[in-house]
């Protein structure tokens, strides 16, 4: 007897959850046309017009699709989930075969009609006609929009490549302000959990949230990003840095291989193209501020600009003629020594210590135009080396 008790009560149970289930095409296109009968979707959801519409949203972002500082162009991947309460379309189950909740188009009802106002191109609104709103007995509408939003974001290039920036989406509510709709966020971050990392931009922080607009209800979508700068170390700033560095050696080769001011010209047109590389990265505005790594690139450029006039300079003075005296201002400068020793390597005696009038004398026969060339070389060389790795070391100074 008690198992004829349970597999009756068994049998009762699975004939409730069928007939839960069990509702065909025919009731629901029965649902529809009663729901929709005399529904003017032109009129805002919610029956008591004295209080706003309570609409709740959250965004789930997908991808960093593409960012490009040149053009301002930032584009991503997300959803967005709306919900609110239409009366209108409320229904009772039981009349309906026990349907709870059902798939319709989105222009069929009243949407909170959000609108994009910082597009890259044409301005548009959520949503498209292959979009489904879920709706349930009790009137709770659950409309998710997935899209690939293009918006304008002016990127900030001063530490490029080590920049931060901030860049979002920016809606608009039109024709209702905060007295006909009140939207909230259930969370005021940006939701990740199905946000696939891009290569390019690391995700510091997010926020979502709306606010008064001109009398309008509006919502933002904040994202704060970071760049990944390890391909731009390996493979901009420190090459461009080892050629840069590279042409202080053009002041040890040898006037007589006639390389110098080749080589010199050749480094420093390796320099422009680095240059011309950045500035097609670079958007072209001078707000809100340059990029220092141009900087540091023109400062690189103009050293090597000084560079190759100190090698055309230094090979005048190796071709001067001996007979020509050199100034006592460049023996001063660069040949004056307080003594000198002589050895006689053929006797192994060495001449005696000469007084410093002596020296000088001494000096003025000795000190040639090769020997100022040589001099002028050393210096230059020292000199330049020290003002690359001078410009190198402010440029990671103010950027990091």
């Amino acid at each position: 007897m008690g198992n004829i008790c349970f597999y009756t009560r068994l049998l009762t149970c699975l004939c409730i959850v069928y007939s839960t289930y069990s509702y065909n095409v025919t009731d629901e296109d029965l649902l529809f046309k009663d729901l929709f009968t005399n529904y003017n979707k032109e009129l805002r959801a919610g029956n008591d017009r004295n209080y706003p519409l309570n609409v709740s949203m959250s965004f789930y972002l997908f991808a960093l699709k593409e960012f490009d500082e040149a053009t301002s162009k930032f584009t991503v991947n997300g959803v967005f989930v709306t919900s609110w309460r239409d009366e209108r379309l409320a229904w009772d189950p039981s009349n309906y075969n026990n349907i709870t909740r059902t798939l319709m188009s989105q222009d069929k009802i009243w949407l909170p009609n959000l609108v994009i106002t910082n597009p890259f191109e044409d301005i548009y609104g959520l949503g498209s006609d292959l979009v489904k709103v879920y709706l349930y007995y009790d009137g709770s509408c659950i409309w998710t929009t997935m899209q690939s939003f293009e918006v304008i974001c002016d990127a900030d290039v001063t530490n490029y490549p080590f920049d931060r920036q901030y860049c979002s989406l920016q809606f608009v509510s039109y024709g209702y302000g905060e007295e006909w709709m009140n939207i909230t966020f259930t969370n005021s971050k940006v939701i990740l959990t199905q946000y696939q990392e891009s290569g390019l931009w690391d995700i510091e922080d997010t926020t979502a949230y709306s606010h008064i607009t001109s009398a309008l209800t509006g919502v933002t979508i904040g994202l704060y990003l970071k760049r990944r700068f390890t391909y731009y170390i390996a493979g901009l700033v420190l090459p461009m840095t080892i050629v840069a560095i590279l042409q202080s050696f053009v002041f040890m080769l040898p006037n007589d291989s006639g390389e110098r001011v080749g080589f010199s010209v050749t480094v420093l047109l390796a320099s422009v193209v680095f240059l011309t590389i950045i500035q097609d990265k670079l958007p072209e505005s001078s707000e809100p501020n340059i990029s220092i790594l141009g900087f540091l690139l023109f400062g690189y450029v103009s050293l090597g600009v000084i560079v190759t006039l100190c090698v055309i300079l230094s090979s005048n003075f190796h071709i001067f003629e001996e007979s020509k005296p050199v100034p006592k201002w460049l023996r001063i400068s660069l040949c004056l020594k307080t003594n000198k020793i002589d050895e006689d390597y053929s006797t192994g005696s060495t001449i005696r210590v000469a007084s410093k009038e002596e020296s000088r004398d001494d000096e003025a026969i000795s000190c040639s135009w090769k020997d100022v060339a040589k001099a002028f070389d050393r210096r230059c060389f020292i000199s330049s080396l020290s003002l690359y790795g001078l410009q190198f070391l402010i440029y990671f100074a103010m950027v990091l």
